[in-house]
């Protein structure tokens, strides 16, 4: 016994010896190859402390990523983007001027169409795009006298606009065959005459609370 403890001991003085012996650090040696007399010290002193990571960190670094990294838009700043497409899809209907925005075979504007010239024209000032009108291949030259006449009136009502701005070109919606046409038309009929059994005026509730036997 005494002789394993003495052994034991002996291992922790030479595990103590190796722990903090210094290792030995070279003589430095000039440029001109001669050894110096001046040996620099090791930085010898307790190293700063290092927390250790942190769930949260690591998923961050790994998975998540860091808000910081992140350029978060305005509030608001995608439902902008999103009414900004939608009007920008609707401007060029808004400048157009159809057919049916005209009285049949002349150049004289119907009430509806006096109603969308009316309001094209308040809305003109913040507009870049041009006015077109919609051609009349069948009618040659009706098209024209058309243009001509919208071209007149925007310059009466005071608005800067050069005939160049004012051009000729087909409907942005064509539109459907007669064919298909008949046929929406028959579906709209018949969901019209449905919907009252589907969705009556008062509403019904669905939902019961039965607790099982009859009532």
């Amino acid at each position: 016994m005494t002789w394993k403890a003495g052994t034991l001991g002996t291992g922790w003085l030479a595990m103590s010896a190796w722990v903090w012996a210094q290792v030995p650090v070279p003589s430095p040696v000039t440029p001109n190859g001669a050894v110096s007399s001046v040996v620099p010290l090791t930085p010898n002193g307790p190293k700063p402390f290092v927390w250790p990571r942190t769930f949260k960190e690591e998923l961050c670094d790994t998975f998540v990523g860091r808000p910081r990294d992140f350029v978060e838009p305005p509030l608001g700043f995608s439902l902008a983007e999103n009414f900004g497409v939608m009007k920008a899809k609707a401007d060029p209907h808004r400048f157009m001027l159809y057919r049916s925005d005209f009285l049949p075979g002349t150049a004289l504007l119907s009430p509806s169409g006096a109603t969308r010239f009316n309001l094209m024209a308040s809305r003109l000032p913040g507009w870049p795009g041009p006015v077109v009108i919609e051609w009349s291949p069948d009618e040659p030259g009706l098209a024209e006298a058309r243009r001509a006449a919208v071209v007149a009136a925007l310059q009466k009502a005071g608005l800067p606009v050069i005939p160049e701005r004012v051009i000729i070109g087909p409907s942005i919606y064509p539109g459907t065959l007669g064919a298909d046409a008949a046929n929406y038309y028959n579906v709209m009929i018949t969901r019209d005459a449905a919907a009252p059994a589907a969705y009556p005026p008062t509403p019904i509730s669905s939902s019961g609370f039965g607790f099982g036997g009859t009532p």
